[in-house]
């Protein structure tokens, strides 16, 4: 008797098949670094979106952070972890770097005078100065694929730049010193040990670069009203949830392949610009944008194996 040969109705596979893959696409890295990106894309606009109503950037900021901080201090309660850094000098020196980066980043956001995907372009450039002071800092090769990559990017970033100089240059220099910032950041960041939780270090740094921008903000600052009220929270909330995501995808994937990934972040920023202020990129734009983001991935896709702790983590993104 020839055998029975018992098969699922497509109709009820599909509906498995569909699951599955959305499982799959769940636990990828590469899901949750487009959330991370798309959550900073957010704060980027809703910090505009709060100077609009006279907030100064570094009133935003300073709140963003501190919501960070909450964001951070629950997660390591619910997690039981230990919430202080045991490495006090270099927790202080990463966060103090990565303040001086997030008060370029929300000055500039906090600016009419440049366009936020502009400020996210220029910030794109952090990771072209952690692969360069890897050598000098940390003693590891640099190759030539770094210095080109990195000779790109900053030929993108004068390209962007240069029609508005005039305007919002000092702008600009302030984003390339905070990204310049945040390599510092990161690389402090890399000699702490193993055991530090990422929350106890995004706790520290949260709690230093809100503090710091709400006290900058003190001579401009605005009693938020109803509708600014709104900005403040959703810069916290994405801001808060941008870190959450980060450190999910960099503990699903690879480091170095999720880094090139994350520089959708400044298309997203470019897209929200479009469609909420009805800003279009110039010509000047898309193409410094086009050498920045070739630059990163570049950098980022190198094969030397050390690449991977070259990449940003949890708490470390503004």
């Amino acid at each position: 008797m020839p055998a029975v040969i018992e098969s699922t109705p497509r109709s009820a596979a599909a509906p498995a098949i569909v699951r599955a893959s959305a499982r799959r696409l769940i636990f990828s890295g590469v899901f949750w670094i487009l959330v991370t990106e798309a959550m900073f894309a957010i704060m980027r606009v809703a910090t505009r979106w709060g100077a609009a109503d006279r907030l100064s950037g570094w009133e935003v900021g300073g709140v963003r952070f501190l919501g960070g901080a909450l964001v951070a201090w629950a997660l390591g309660r619910a997690r039981g972890v230990r919430l202080v850094v045991g490495d006090q000098k270099n927790a202080w020196l990463r966060s103090l770097f990565g303040t001086g980066n997030a008060c370029a980043v929300f000055y500039a956001l906090g600016s009419p005078r440049i366009a936020v995907g502009d400020v996210a372009t220029i910030s794109a450039t952090a990771p072209l100065f952690v692969a360069l002071l890897s050598g000098p800092i940390l003693g590891e090769r640099v190759g030539a694929r770094i210095f080109v990559g990195a000779l790109i990017g900053f030929v993108g970033v004068g390209v962007l730049s240069r029609p508005a100089l005039h305007v919002s240059g000092d702008i600009a220099l302030a984003l390339v010193l905070g990204a310049l910032c945040y390599g510092l950041a990161i690389l402090r960041l890399r000699r702490m040990g193993p055991y530090e939780s990422s929350e106890a270090i995004a706790l520290h740094m949260s709690l230093v670069a809100g503090v710091t921008m709400l006290l900058l903000s003190l001579p401009r600052f605005v009693l938020p009203g109803p509708h600014a009220l709104l900005p403040l929270l959703v810069s916290a909330t994405a801001g808060g949830i941008g870190q959450v995501a980060m450190s999910r995808a960099y503990g699903l994937g690879r480091a170095a392949p999720l880094s090139a990934v994350s520089y959708a972040g400044v298309v997203f920023t470019y897209a929200l610009e479009i469609l909420l202020f009805a800003r279009m990129p110039g010509l000047h734009q898309c193409l410094g944008s086009l050498l920045v983001i070739a630059a990163g991935v570049v950098v980022s896709t190198r094969s030397r194996a050390p690449a991977e702790a070259d990449v940003p983590v949890a708490g470390a993104e503004t």
